[in-house]
């Protein structure tokens, strides 16, 4: 399948260059290069990139369509950015969690944070694991990202599990994997079997946790920290 770039600059309409660097350190620039930002995040989430246009940006944002022109290329440009800076505040959250002392609530921290940002953005998601193959750019961002993200797990892995960084690192792309497969069941194709294990974040991030834990460690997690879903998983009952 060919690919596509994401220009989405209307036809006929000559693109305004974009503000010089310097241009955009003023406050005033700075406050509507947000404001565009922020109401591209929203109007994607709720409508889709194929659905999205500029007027629903600038609409948003209060601001003239003409003005959207000035801080970015075109929407694929702005879509973009958007979708790096939802990858950059998960990584941000994950790197933050540094006690390795307690392994399954690192693990279970580590995958609410990435269940919770990827939920409450589902147009993001959707651009990473429907749109990636027709737009490289969205292909490339998950890729480098997810990347960094499992280099992160493969450093808890030496950390807990005595893995050689080699293997740690082998490891962290294998779960990494897992994780992505598990995420896309769940919030794209909304998959029948996982769904009844539960829907919330909370539910999936424990879902994955207890694979991961069995994966790493050859036995399940502490029963105390489990909750439903996570009991369902490894075939154990709530005590009374």
């Amino acid at each position: 399948m060919s690919t596509r770039r994401l220009s989405r600059a209307p036809a006929g309409i000559r693109r305004t260059p974009v503000h010089p660097q310097q241009s955009l350190q003023q406050p005033r620039a700075l406050r509507s290069r947000e404001l565009l930002k922020q109401a591209t995040r929203d109007a994607l989430n709720e409508r889709g990139f194929r659905s999205l246009r500029v007027q629903d940006v600038t609409a948003r944002a209060g601001l003239a369509n003409g003005l959207f022109y000035r801080y970015f290329q075109d929407l694929g440009a702005a879509v973009a950015e958007v979708c790096a800076a939802v990858f950059d505040e998960l990584l941000a959250q994950t790197r933050s969690l540094t006690d390795f002392s307690d392994p399954y609530g690192w693990i279970y921290g580590s995958h609410l944070a990435a269940v919770d940002v990827f939920a409450r953005n589902p147009g993001v998601l959707a651009c990473f694991f429907g749109l990636a193959a027709d737009y490289p750019e969205f292909d490339s961002i998950w890729k480098r990202n997810a990347h960094l993200w499992n280099l992160q797990v493969a450093g808890f892995l030496q950390e807990t599990a005595s893995f050689t960084k080699p293997t740690a690192e082998r490891m962290g792309f294998v779960l990494g994997a897992m994780t992505e497969g598990v995420i896309y069941q769940e919030l794209i194709r909304h998959t029948e079997d996982l769904v009844k294990l539960g829907r919330r974040p909370e539910d999936i991030a424990e879902v994955i946790s207890v694979m991961w834990y069995r994966a790493i460690f050859l036995r399940d997690p502490p029963l105390d920290r489990l909750r439903a879903p996570g009991r369902k998983v490894i075939g154990v009952k709530k005590q009374r």
